[in-house]
């Protein structure tokens, strides 16, 4: 597949990374915004803490700022600080923090986090912080973690893990779960799969279906599976033998997905081969959200919707737009 790559020049190695619109930002380093156009704005804000990572809303109205493997987030809309957010401390120094945006047609954006305990996930209103999933039944012991929305913010994502440690997700409905805030804790959408056990990593591709990296553990060795899971039928669509371990992923069309174990490759998803890598761009060894014996990852950020990532460097940033077919 045909690419183009661009690099944009910074000042210093950016902390965190996320799209918005034709610009790449780094909230975490001050909000710095790179156009594309090579221009950059700097408003001129810091916040004095080691927060080490990014989330952004899709309007690019809000942002959360979090320590990946800490306690602390901070909740912004532009550079104004909202209010501040915490998570459990219990295992926060083993895996990733769970956060997520996503702004609604009404003009509402919901936070989705663990703000009390690492198995209750929230869904709140960012600008109110109104509960929106009170409830008072007893959740299924789940370490949310590196939480997702859909693009058309139908469903939440949790890849996560149980206790032994074995790595999990979980998928629920969010509107239902606005209407039943309980389906927040039986993430029943994935019973098709014995509950989404041994799931590394999920990303939402077309309609309603979510594409996994699956792994099967043995004495022999790991074996590593890329699928396809469709969450209205509940079942496996597709799943192939992936080449080599694959980690975070983007679903880009419907033939391909980008794996960021290591460094970005091009997989196709009939097949599970690499057809193209960028090994010169480093984006971590990381494979699961449990990830506290490995050394922190260079930020990177992923547009699906336009078919590019991007991947902070010493000096910059690197950008890549696939072609489309």
């Amino acid at each position: 597949m045909d690419f183009q790559r661009q690099t944009l020049k910074t000042r210093s190695a950016v902390t965190s990374l996320c799209w918005s619109g034709e610009a790449l930002v780094d909230p975490v380093g001050g909000a710095v915004r790179y156009h594309l156009d090579g221009t950059t704005f700097d408003p001129h804000v810091r916040f004095a803490y080691r927060f080490d990572r990014a989330v952004m809303s899709p309007d690019g109205r809000y942002s959360v700022l979090y320590e990946a493997l800490g306690t602390a987030g901070l909740l912004l809309e532009g550079t104004r600080v909202v209010r501040q957010l915490q998570r459990d401390f219990y295992q926060a120094n083993v895996y990733d923090y769970p956060v997520a945006l996503h702004s609604l047609p009404s003009g509402r954006t919901l936070l989705a986090h663990c703000p009390e305990s690492y198995c209750v996930l929230e869904l709140e209103d960012v600008e109110t912080g109104e509960r929106l999933t009170k409830r008072t039944n007893e959740p299924v012991d789940f370490f949310h973690s590196r939480l997702q929305f859909s693009p058309d913010g139908r469903y939440l994502l949790s890849a996560g893990w149980i206790w032994h440690p074995v790595d999990a997700v979980s998928v629920v409905d969010v509107h239902r779960a606005l209407e039943d805030p309980a389906a927040l804790d039986r993430g029943d959408l994935m019973d098709g799969v014995e509950q989404g056990l041994f799931f590394l990593s999920g990303a939402f591709g077309a309609r309603d279906t979510l594409v996994f990296v699956r792994v099967n553990e043995s004495r022999d060795g790991d074996t590593f599976f890329l699928g396809t899971y469709s969450l209205s039928e509940r079942k496996v669509l597709s799943e192939v033998t992936l080449e080599e371990p694959a980690g975070p992923l983007m679903v880009v069309g419907s033939e391909h997905v980008v794996d960021f174990h290591q460094h970005p490759k091009l997989v196709e998803r009939a097949t599970g081969r690499v057809v193209q890598r960028w090994p010169d761009l480093s984006t971590g060894l990381a494979l699961s959200s449990i990830r506290h014996h490995l050394p922190a990852a260079p930020p990177f950020a992923m547009d699906p919707a336009n078919r590019r990532f991007a991947v902070g460097t010493a000096d910059g940033i690197e950008v890549i737009t696939l072609a489309a077919r």
